[in-house]
């Protein structure tokens, strides 16, 4: 029973510092235009938009490198 008492008298405090934050006025950011906006359509996964294949290539390491060395040589004459 001690490990349960332990816990509450820990977790008490937390509680109690918790309920003492101030909330934001949310009124106060509420927009009408969102608020009058309709809500989207609710699409099944396939009708989805998908995201873009083959970002990286066979080159995409030797690009990344010949990138960073433009990017130190153009530092260095800065």
């Amino acid at each position: 029973m001690l490990p349960m008492r332990a816990f509450v008298f820990a977790a008490l405090p937390l509680v109690m510092v918790t309920a003492c934050g101030e909330t934001p006025d949310m009124a106060a950011t509420s927009d009408p235009a969102l608020e009058a906006a309709a809500y989207p359509d609710i699409l099944p996964q396939n009708a989805l938009p998908k995201a873009p294949n083959g970002r990286l290539t066979e080159n995409s390491e030797a690009e990344l490198e010949a990138r960073g060395a433009r990017l130190q040589n153009r530092a260095k004459n800065l």
